[in-house]
């Protein structure tokens, strides 16, 4: 079973495509799309729900009194996953593994599924051996981006050998991309691996609105024309930021796809829109740990963004890109031990515990060592979670 979660505050537009991709591509008994809604949720959403399963598509949508009767037969506490939060999508995460999927698919409420898209078949790509150019990087860094057309210059050319260069002026980097690696220049390769990675997660991309940082969006606005491809293969040594939306994983991964808490105070600043980005690096680093690969393309999805104020979305963001840019050093090379993505996460916890006090200045002296020590506590809770599920 292939489930498909969201959380959304807003009108359910974006539902019509998915159901469409699940009827038209003959799905409606392997795959299903679980809508957790919050308190500020329209009742609209419920009808929406409704009126797709009275079309045969499965459609969950569990009321808030539903949702917290699940998490009390977890023994998760109330506060673990708060309400006005994009948070409240760890609810459908847990759901979705209680309900036996093999395949978790992530996606935001503003990601449109244009009609014939293959979304859940693109997706299934995890759990295979991928057939997909492996990407090589002279530095570790792989600009997502570069596979993306649009009003911005996002690659620095091609060569007829597939080998690519990174880091010109002009680059468009994802939100998340640490600033280290975006004033780099890096030699990109694309090659055929003899021995295939297992695909352990499949990150497709999107159009219109790329997912980039409010500093991007405020200077250049830039809009994605198209898909220039190919999909590629991240292997255990090349890193990008993950986000949740149009990401699918294994079962074996999304026990480690826990959503970041956001809304801790730091250094004056309440760090926000990172939830999603530092889950994608922990997950991402149990991923590299167990030698498994990522896949970067398909997919494609519309980003039609809801409305933001671009200041206040960088008053949040900021102190997000402050913290990994620093953290993002000590993940990449710290060792971790498991033979399992669950027991390579409660060992990254243990890591990140022992490691917390060693962070100092700017950020870490006011709330981001606290912030690191809420942070594996909630892993913890999470681990202690998705082992009660199985």
């Amino acid at each position: 079973m292939t489930s498909i979660v969201l959380t959304t505050i807003f009108e359910p537009a974006f539902l019509d495509g998915y159901v469409e991709a699940l009827r038209s591509g003959h799905l409606s008994e392997t795959a299903s799309i679980i809508i957790i809604p919050d308190r500020k949720t329209p009742a609209t959403v419920g009808r929406a729900a409704l009126a797709a399963q009275k079309e045969g598509v499965r459609v969950a949508c569990p009321t808030l009194e539903e949702q917290e009767t699940f998490l009390r037969r977890l023994a998760i506490p109330p506060e673990f996953i708060p309400y006005d939060s994009d948070n409240r999508r760890n609810v459908g995460f847990l759901m979705a593994l209680e309900q036996g999927c093999e395949t978790l698919i992530s996606i935001d409420d503003d990601n449109f599924c244009p009609a014939g898209t293959r979304f859940v078949e693109d997706h299934r790509v995890v759990g295979s051996k991928g057939a997909d150019p492996v990407v090589q990087s002279s530095d570790g860094w792989f600009n997502i981006c570069s596979l993306l057309a649009g009003g911005e210059r996002t690659e620095g050319g091609r060569e007829a050998a597939g080998e690519r260069q990174q880091g010109v002026a002009g680059d468009l980097f994802p939100r998340g991309f640490p600033y280290f690696a975006q004033r780099a220049h890096r030699k990109i390769a694309l090659v055929r691996d003899a021995a295939p990675l297992p695909i352990a997660m499949n990150a497709g991309l999107w159009l219109d609105e790329p997912d980039v940082d409010a500093i991007y969006r405020l200077c250049r606005r830039p809009k994605i024309r198209e898909f220039t491809g190919p999909s590629v293969i991240m292997g255990p040594d090349v890193w990008s930021p993950i986000n949740s939306q149009n990401t699918a994983m294994t079962r074996a991964v999304a026990l480690t796809y826990y959503y970041v808490r956001m809304g801790f105070p730091l250094q004056g600043l309440q760090i926000d829109r990172y939830g999603d980005i530092l889950s994608g690096y922990l997950t991402q680093k149990c991923v590299k740990h167990l030698g498994q690969g990522i896949r970067i393309g398909t997919p494609i999805l519309d980003h039609r963004r809801t409305p933001h104020n671009l200041f206040k979305d960088l008053y949040h963001e900021l102190a997000g890109m402050v913290l990994i840019e620093e953290l993002l050093p000590w993940l990449t090379e710290v060792s971790l031990s498991g033979s399992t993505h669950l027991e390579a996460y409660a060992c990254l916890a243990e890591r990140l515990a022992a490691a917390t006090n060693r962070f100092k200045g700017f950020v870490w002296d006011q709330g981001g060592r606290d912030f690191l020590a809420d942070t594996v506590r909630n892993m913890t809770t999470w681990v202690k979670a998705v082992a009660s599920i199985g």
